[in-house]
């Protein structure tokens, strides 16, 4: 893909390298009765790389550090996942193209995450645990390693120092696969802002 958008891209247009960072706002679904879920906040952070193909549509290959987890109240406790993702997007963003003003845009496409870390927080009649995920009373929820799904949002992107750009955006991403032997599934808000920089 990368290789027929550089094909595709007209001479005038720049392939840029954004560096990003935000905060993101991530649930479970957990499909269990009588459990209610709640969302957890998490930090996020990664590169991006920009390949153009007009001057309306760009591909944007990014690499994430993203937290992500959820909580759920059940009678008599709570328990809460923590997870610690390596995130991989491809994703298509359709804007103005700016012409060294603002830019804005929507984008939408899939992602496969990594996981590098799991850890279960639970509080049961007064006494609480913290400890990760394989470890017992936990490790019957066999969380996976490996999650996938879509992801889409907007943001807006403008100068603010020579060619160099400021991004502001928010991006949902939709978990398809299951994460336990629960089907369980991972929902993710991130607000993010970025400096973009045009590498070529």
């Amino acid at each position: 893909m990368a290789g027929l958008a550089l094909i595709a891209a007209p001479a005038t247009a720049q392939t840029t390298l954004g560096l990003k960072g935000g905060v993101g706002f991530s649930t479970v679904t957990i499909e269990q009765e009588g459990v209610e879920e709640e969302s957890v906040s998490g930090f996020v952070a990664g590169m991006e790389l920009g390949v153009p193909v007009s001057n309306a549509l760009s591909l944007r290959f990014g690499g994430t550090y993203a937290q992500k987890g959820g909580s759920g109240n059940v009678e008599g406790g709570k328990i809460t996942l923590g997870f610690d993702y390596v995130q991989l997007s491809a994703l298509a963003r359709v804007g103005t193209s700016g012409n060294g003003g603002v830019s804005v845009g929507v984008m939408a496409g899939p992602w496969a995450a990594y996981r590098l870390s799991c850890e279960v927080e639970g509080t049961l009649e007064g006494l609480s645990v913290v400890t990760p995920c394989v470890d017992p009373p936990f490790a019957d929820f066999e969380i996976k390693t490996l999650d996938f799904g879509v992801a889409f949002g907007g943001g807006v992107e403008f100068p603010v120092a020579g060619s160099v750009r400021l991004g502001l955006d928010a991006l949902y991403s939709l978990g398809l696969a299951s994460i336990d032997e629960d089907d369980s599934k991972t929902r993710h808000l991130t607000i993010q802002s970025s400096f973009v920089i045009p590498i070529g």
